[in-house]
């Protein structure tokens, strides 16, 4: 597909918005070298950005070269982000929680359930690795990308634990790209089931807008059994087959390669009751020879940092997400949190959406 493309260039207050903000960063880093290591990226992060509003347009104003235009947003990444910062979902902290997301199968029961969740410790001091079961995923519950695994040949090691919390414990995700709704998860540790062999997984995960399943992204570079001839990709599902046609890169994929037919409609069926109460999310599948897994509930996927090149795409995009539908979500959200026990009022989407500054970046 082509189309009108993003700016080549920054528009002049764009770069005045960037400038001012990585200066303060680079003011803040120096000070930061005299504090102690746990404490430098909160110090950073609160040195350099002023409001919330600054925070969450930041990473898209570098990529869009422009000022995300939060006051009447159009692309899929402008709306979406918004999301931070005008609605209070408390249900996007709670499915992204690595530890209460399994609370959340509990409670809505989709056919497909995630791997057991065998414990989880508020204080890393008080694992044990001594009694560690054989095959285990040890996770950060508030993080991306922060794990270790223990399986035969392949024990976690006093040395690795200790090297991990180092990298890992005190380091806040959310401040990576403004994802604000991770700032409302427990810092935990978590231990859940791992399934091995690695190099025999494979993932699909399907997109939703609220509720409606839309878009499938399939996943096989895990290792050894990636199928023949299949590159992973996107593919668009019903009802919304139609809108997404412009999509004429997505690689072509037969549904039986990203929907398996024994695992289809279980695999739809969980992508909707999973996804009902939140405005957006992808629900991650893993297969293991002939099982399917639920794996997370991602709310921002790629940080929504990483916009189509073109206009065109994101505003295509953006198009599926009617936000007359977001006080409905909301109620259903927050019901949903109090049934769990979970905090319905979460620290994030207090601005009113018509407050100017969300076009200017906070100012």
């Amino acid at each position: 597909m082509s189309g009108p493309k993003f700016a080549a260039e920054m528009t002049s207050d764009c770069r005045a918005f960037v400038d001012r903000i990585e200066g303060r960063a680079r003011t803040a880093r120096r000070k930061a070298a005299l504090l102690p290591r746990v404490k430098r990226q909160a110090f950073i992060y609160n040195a350099t950005f002023q409001n919330d509003i600054e925070a969450v347009a930041y990473p898209l104003a570098k990529v869009l070269k422009r000022i995300p235009d939060f006051l009447t947003p159009k692309t899929y990444c402008e709306k979406i982000r918004i999301l931070y910062l005008t609605h209070p979902n408390p249900l996007m902290p709670l499915a992204a929680d690595k530890v209460d997301m399994h609370r959340l199968c509990d409670h809505l029961d989709p056919p497909i359930k995630p791997p057991a969740l065998y414990a989880s410790f508020n204080d890393p001091h008080d694992l044990d690795l001594r009694n560690l079961p054989e095959n285990t995923m040890l996770k950060v519950a508030d993080g991306c990308k922060m794990n270790m695994l223990h399986g035969p040949g392949m024990p976690i090691t006093p040395f690795a634990y200790r090297r991990f919390l180092r990298q890992n414990w005190h380091f806040d995700h959310w401040r990576r790209h403004g994802e604000l709704h991770y700032r409302d998860i427990p810092r935990r540790l978590l231990l859940e089931e791992a399934l091995l062999p690695i190099e025999g997984l494979t993932e699909t995960c399907i997109f939703c807008a609220f509720g409606a399943p839309y878009m499938t992204l399939t996943k096989s570079d895990y290792g050894a059994n990636k199928p023949a001839g299949k590159n992973g990709g996107y593919t668009a599902l019903a009802p919304h087959l139609k809108l997404l046609e412009p999509y004429a890169d997505f690689v072509p994929q037969p549904m039986d390669f990203a929907l398996p037919p024994q695992h289809r409609e279980a695999m739809l069926k969980t992508a909707r009751i999973l996804s009902a109460a939140l405005p957006n999310c992808r629900v991650d599948f893993m297969f293991l020879g002939d099982q399917c897994y639920l794996g997370e509930i991602t709310i921002s996927s790629a940080a929504l940092t990483k916009p189509y090149e073109e206009r065109a795409r994101e505003e295509l995009l953006g198009s599926l997400y009617d936000f007359s539908k977001l006080p409905d979500t909301l109620k259903k959200a927050r019901k949903i949190a109090a049934a769990l026990d979970w905090p319905t009022e979460p620290s994030f989407g207090h601005y009113t959406p018509d407050d100017p500054r969300l076009a200017t970046g906070g100012h």
